[in-house]
């Protein structure tokens, strides 16, 4: 949780002795402050600034509180900034538009410090939470799509851009590598020394694919490169470059064989579950043949 110090609260009043007053009780409490004496200098500031919170008048000369809030609810950089409202106004319809308009609070003037200070601590324990939720299902969407061994994108997150290039008729490459002899590595080294592998074959992927490139890892012992329409030359370059740096792993070398198939989309429009069943076919293909690669 951001302690008072963190947040920067701007003062919008065309009085300065009202901006005065509030900063004396505000700054009691430890938060950064701002001040603007109209609409103009408060939306330079705002853009300025990273402002936390807005206490901002209703009755300003040319553009009133209304209009500036109107501003700053439609821009998506500045939706979220909460602003309460100093009015001196009473009227039930006045104060029904300002919460139209997106207010998130109002105080009536004359305020006093007590009131106000309640009231941006409110505002201001409301946006911490926000902030804190919005963190935490970022980092479970980021998980959803991340495989937990390899730290690579997983087959859900692969599939969904395979999907999203051909929605936009994307001509597209699949580089699909698939490790060999890993029944025999589980049974005579274990689950540690097979995962270690994977992990070094996914780092290899990384390191020497586009930076472009969506690296995954999907299914079983299998992973994928989905790259743009690049010239064939290209993509049997990018295989060399990886398959090399593979080579130069002597304990990769040794104890695992690698299969790579290479497959081109040219809107054809394969269904998802067609389009993995020839390239693993392929892929079996290869390996039985005990070759390296093959294109598709």
């Amino acid at each position: 949780m951001k302690t008072n110090n963190n947040f920067n609260i701007l003062i919008v009043d065309d009085e300065k002795f009202n901006i005065e007053l509030a900063a004396v009780y505000l700054k009691e409490e430890g938060y950064k402050l701002s001040f603007a004496l109209h609409a103009r200098a408060a939306l330079e500031t705002i853009y300025k600034k990273e402002i936390s919170l807005i206490l901002l008048d209703i009755n300003m000369p040319k553009t009133d509180g209304f209009e500036v809030c109107r501003m700053l609810k439609e821009d998506v950089k500045t939706k979220d900034i909460p602003i309460i409202f100093l009015t001196a106004q009473t009227d039930i319809e006045y104060i029904s538009k300002a919460f139209e308009v997106g207010g998130a609070d109002y105080i009536s003037k004359p305020f006093n410090g007590i009131e106000l200070k309640a009231r941006v601590k409110t505002q201001l324990q409301n946006l911490s939470y926000l902030e804190e939720i919005k963190h935490k299902q970022s980092k479970l969407a980021q998980l959803s799509i991340t495989d937990p061994l390899t730290k690579l994108t997983n087959a859900l997150y692969f599939d969904s851009q395979i999907k999203m290039k051909q929605n936009a008729k994307q001509d597209f490459w699949i580089l699909y590598f698939k490790l060999g002899n890993f029944e025999k590595i589980n049974s005579l080294y274990g689950f540690y020394a097979s995962n270690k592998i994977i992990k070094r074959v996914a780092t290899i992927l990384k390191s020497k694919s586009h930076s472009n490139a969506v690296v995954s890892k999907l299914y079983g012992v299998s992973f994928g490169v989905l790259v743009k329409d690049y010239p064939k030359e290209e993509i049997f370059k990018l295989y060399q470059g990886i398959y090399a740096e593979i080579l130069l792993d002597k304990e990769l070398s040794k104890l695992v064989s690698i299969s790579a198939v290479f497959y081109h989309d040219n809107k054809r429009d394969l269904t998802l579950p067609s389009l993995y069943k020839q390239i693993q076919s392929k892929a079996e293909e290869v390996e039985a043949k005990v070759e390296h690669y093959s294109f598709l």
